[in-house]
């Protein structure tokens, strides 16, 4: 079966790929256009035309590999003037610097890990429920009541709380 979804994944071209993968490459194609335009001060025309396709195109060959030159090529001429009543309306879109802006911003969360570290070793804590996470060392974090030391009679658990109409499930402590 999976060698199968390969061998198919392969013979795509740009009218098989999703409606997704066919805005990313415009968003490609609208960007590459906006960096000539910031050089030159004009839009791209004729043999620079072409060597801004084949760029997407290289792109776009490992999304699509049975994606022609020529149908990119079309695609971005056909595009070119939408661009260039785009640039003139709305000016040119600032530059995203990713390195320098992605540091300052804090990274996506992954399931399961929180952001949360252990004030006594640095770990980082491991999510056991919503608003409740634990260190190896003893240590946990609650919503309500932020960072306290776990004990031996301590029990975790979830209660379920009528709100409203909803049935909430919340993290509760129990003792022994």
């Amino acid at each position: 079966m999976g060698k199968k979804k390969r061998l198919k994944r392969a013979d795509r071209t740009y009218k098989d790929l999703k409606q997704k993968q066919k805005a990313k490459i415009a968003d490609w194609m609208f960007e590459k256009t906006c960096d000539y335009y910031r050089e030159h001060d004009k839009l791209p025309e004729g043999e620079d035309s072409e060597k801004i396709a084949e760029q997407i195109y290289q792109r776009v060959k490992g999304i699509a590999e049975k994606a022609s030159f020529d149908e990119i090529y079309r695609l971005y001429l056909y595009r070119l003037p939408r661009y260039e009543t785009r640039i003139a309306e709305n000016g040119l879109p600032e530059r995203k610097e990713k390195k320098k802006e992605d540091a300052d911003k804090p990274k996506a969360k992954k399931k399961g890990v929180g952001k949360k570290v252990c004030p006594n070793c640095g770990r980082k804590m491991k999510q056991q429920f919503i608003g409740l996470q634990h260190c190896k060392c003893g240590m946990s974090w609650k919503k309500d009541i932020g960072y306290f030391e776990r004990t031996g009679d301590m029990v975790f658990a979830l209660e379920r709380r009528k709100v409203g109409k909803k049935t909430k499930q919340c993290p509760v402590m129990r003792y022994r």
